[in-house]
């Protein structure tokens, strides 16, 4: 039988991504330009909430490595796409350097499919390259990139299908009773269209980043220098992926994999939480419920019975009759029956 903190949890997290994935929905839909405050902050918040789940379902240990994804329950499906989602939403942070944005969202993406190849909900690919525009011999470039041309045309076609194919089923989606096959078909097909987009994001990801490189070469040679745009103000809190782990033995362990990305144990981030105002602090939780109904029942009960045991004492030091009388009777009756006595376990 399930612990009551085990529901909690599962119930919890359920909630936190399905308000993250509206949320996020709700961003995707609206006109403002995303660099405008009130946009930004909502992405910041969407992130957040992508983020507890992440750590909730590491927590709930929903996952694991020797599984394909035929065995993970339907409604687990979904968590999958947390890695995804969150490269999608850091792509779109314009508060940060575009460096540390792009690879941010670069482990997320790898991170993605990395999961979905364990599950194989994809076969495994080579790390993603940019092609040099040079070649020495312009008859295999140009039939190369007449390759790259009609793998994309493809690409294109499976994706505005797969596309076509969830719109229809986010409706049956949204109705009170859904069966499992139809809410495993959307998580499958959704999962596949975020497969092919992440391929592609990576791409674009790459050149950019050669871009940067380069913007980075100016700036450092002094090119890029200008007068009119001097820094504003202190730099930014750089970017991190976020990766949580059971204890803090897990901790270390995991961390010498991933040196370069940050771990946080169940106590640090449950500390970080309360430090940010979200999670009630340990202490406040209990100077609040000093006065529940519960705890004063406790207290009336340790009160009454701190009592009787001070009468009691006093009966005892001025050898009160009364009471020594029942004592003996009662030591008597014990000597006298064995314990069990008259216990007939339902037999007449």
């Amino acid at each position: 039988m399930a612990q009551p903190n085990e529901i909690t949890v599962d119930r919890k997290l359920s909630d936190i991504f399905e308000e993250a994935y509206n949320f996020m929905n709700t961003i995707d839909s609206c006109y403002d330009p995303t660099n405008s405050p009130e946009v930004q902050a909502n992405i910041k918040k969407c992130i957040g909430l992508f983020e507890d789940s992440t750590r909730l379902v590491s927590l709930c240990g929903l996952f694991s490595s020797n599984e394909t994804h035929e065995e993970i329950p339907t409604e687990h499906l979904r968590y999958l796409l947390l890695p995804f989602f969150l490269g999608q939403l850091t792509l779109k942070l314009c508060n940060a350097e575009r460096k540390e944005i792009v690879q941010v969202a670069e482990v997320y993406y790898n991170d993605f499919l990395r999961r979905c190849e364990n599950y194989q909900l994809c076969e495994k690919t080579d790390t993603v390259a940019v092609a040099t525009p040079h070649s020495t011999d312009k008859m295999q470039e140009l039939l190369r990139m007449g390759q790259e041309r009609n793998a994309k045309l493809q690409k294109y076609k499976e994706k505005k299908d797969l596309d076509d194919q969830i719109k229809m089923l986010k409706v049956a989606m949204e109705k009170e009773h859904v069966e499992d096959e139809v809410k495993r078909d959307f998580y499958m097909k959704l999962l596949s269209s975020c497969i092919m987009e992440a391929h592609e994001e990576l791409i674009s990801i790459s050149q950019e980043k050669q871009i940067l490189e380069q913007i980075a070469i100016m700036r450092r040679s002094g090119v890029d220098d200008h007068p009119m745009h001097p820094p504003k103000g202190p730099p930014p809190k750089p970017l991190k992926p976020i990766i949580i782990t059971k204890d803090a033995i897990q901790k270390a362990v995991y961390g010498m994999g991933y040196p370069s990305l940050p771990t946080m144990t169940v106590a640090e981030f449950y500390e970080q939480r309360v430090a940010e105002g979200i999670f009630p602090d340990a202490e406040r939780m209990k100077e609040i419920n000093k006065n529940s109904l519960m705890n004063r029942v406790y207290q009336d009960n340790a009160a009454e019975q701190d009592k009787d045991d001070e009468e009691t004492e006093n009966m005892i030091e001025r050898d009160d009759e009364e009471y020594l009388a029942r004592q003996r009777a009662k030591d008597e009756f014990k000597d006298d029956h064995r314990r069990g006595y008259g216990n007939r376990h339902n037999r007449s």
